[in-house]
């Protein structure tokens, strides 16, 4: 039979490896949280993200620029027509047996707004709201469409400007050191570029003319 020694020696060879698996464990997590922090952080500071949140918030306040240009101003252009504004047109398409205020199906109703409807019980056919959905839809659409063709014809021509902009360097063939156009020799290498060709020379210099004299 075991002694109380060595009983307390198995449970203190038990205890030490619990910690040690612990701490193990512990300095896992620590470390895959760090990771992940860091991981996060570099996601955060990338260009993309950054100029998509912007885009988010400017696209956010360039909705509602719309949204009060279609309801202050358009809107209350189709009312002088209509009598009402776009947001107060719909239709009654079932009328509540508790109604209080005579409801009457169609556009026939006693309801001044859409709200003053639906309390009082009645199912609305709510087509002024679609249409002012479909006017904003249809004016960010056509915005953002010529945004999205100026953006494309100036980067058009920034990239002809630079493809027909003259050449300010050239490539050395000894040591592919990029040097400036009328360089002779080559600053790194100090080898010596070959002579412009002259328009005005005759297609064969003057010793391979002499050697066909002959």
């Amino acid at each position: 039979m075991p002694d109380e020694g060595q009983r307390h020696n198995r449970l203190k060879d038990i205890a030490e490896r619990m910690e040690m698996r612990l701490e193990a464990g512990a300095l896992k997590t620590a470390d895959a949280t760090m990771s992940l922090g860091a991981a996060f952080f570099a996601f955060i500071n990338r260009g993309s993200v950054v100029d998509l949140a912007i885009g988010i918030v400017v696209g956010g306040a360039f909705t509602s620029i719309v949204q009060s240009f279609v309801n202050d101003l358009i809107s209350p252009i189709i009312g002088l027509a209509t009598q009402k504004n776009l947001n107060n047109m719909f239709l009654i398409i079932h009328c509540s047996v508790n109604s209080t205020l005579g409801c009457r199906k169609g556009s026939d109703h006693p309801y001044g707004t859409i709200l003053q409807a639906t309390t009082d019980g009645a199912a609305t056919w709510n087509y002024g709201n679609f249409i002012t959905s479909v006017i904003n839809f249809l004016l960010i659409s056509s915005i953002m469409f010529l945004l999205v063709q100026l953006y494309s014809n100036a980067f058009l021509k920034a990239i002809k400007k630079t493809d027909s902009a003259p050449k300010k360097t050239k490539p050395c063939s000894q040591c592919f050191e990029q040097c400036h156009f009328e360089a002779i020799k080559c600053k790194c290498c100090l080898s010596f570029f070959p002579p412009k060709p002259d328009a005005s020379s005759p297609r064969y210099g003057p010793a391979e003319n002499n050697n066909f004299a002959k």
